[in-house]
């Protein structure tokens, strides 16, 4: 299974595009377990994702079940009240920093590096894009 990277962007916002693709393999009954554990956790970048923009998990669920294709559920995105240029740029900001000393999800990473990213234990990483992209084996992120 291949996912694109959490800085990939759908409707210009990153984290969409991976999203998207996690659930359409969820809704194919393929998602290996740890990522079933991730999907729409309230603890994880999904749930910040969420609260960032107004959504719910089922909302999101819906749309993406009920829509072909990830334009189709970019169009979806775009129209939802929470989304505005202003909202997305400011999730764009902060994905890349989720994690990090200081900011929202730092005691998440830590936590479930043990479970969720097992190569962070052997090499350190500082945030939780860098565990999943480090992980997967996708480029990690510039600092």
């Amino acid at each position: 299974m291949q996912l694109p990277h959490p800085l990939a962007r759908l409707a210009g916002c990153c984290w969409l595009a991976r999203h998207v693709a996690k659930t359409r393999v969820f809704l194919s009954g393929e998602l290996p377990f740890t990522y079933r554990l991730a999907l729409g956790s309230r603890i994880g970048v999904d749930g910040y994702f969420f609260r960032h923009f107004g959504l719910n998990k089922n909302e999101i669920l819906t749309a993406i079940r009920t829509r072909p294709d990830d334009a189709a559920v970019a169009e979806w995105f775009l129209a939802q009240p929470g989304v505005t240029p202003d909202r997305i740029a400011a999730w764009n900001d902060l994905v890349p920093l989720l994690g990090t000393k200081g900011q929202p999800a730092y005691l998440t990473r830590r936590i479930v590096t043990l479970f969720l990213y097992p190569k962070a234990l052997r090499q350190p990483v500082d945030s939780i894009v860098a565990a999943i992209a480090q992980d997967e084996n996708l480029p990690l992120p510039q600092s």
